[in-house]
């Protein structure tokens, strides 16, 4: 779901993602474009990010993958912080000099391949 392609400035493919996953699908995709495009981490090392988002509620920070420390700041600036399960099953392939690189979250079923 929720399909998301990026083009370089020149109109070229340059990355895909997307993922299932409801209202928490837009906090999934922004994360890891965040991920990639300005943090510079490989498809992979995106999908797999501990996961955040609000929205326009609680904020949310997913359960089991060590933002307790992120809850206590976040609390202590007064947001109401509910830690829960968030399973996305976000993708991602992005076009390097080299080939193609992808990622799979590991939340959920899926794997990437290729050579």
């Amino acid at each position: 779901m929720s399909p998301t392609v990026v083009f370089d400035a020149r109109g070229q493919f340059l990355l895909a993602t997307g993922s299932p996953g409801g209202s928490q699908i837009i906090g999934y995709v922004g994360q890891t474009l965040l991920g990639l495009l300005d943090w510079k981490l490989d498809p992979q090392q995106a999908v797999s990010l501990p996961h955040y988002g609000n929205r326009n509620g609680d904020t949310e920070l997913e359960s089991g993958r060590g933002l307790d420390a992120q809850a206590s700041t976040l609390q202590a600036m007064g947001h109401v912080v509910r830690q829960v399960e968030m399973t996305s099953g976000l993708s991602a392939i992005i076009k390097t000099p080299r080939g193609y690189v992808g990622g799979a979250d590991p939340r959920r079923e899926g794997v990437v391949l290729g050579d």
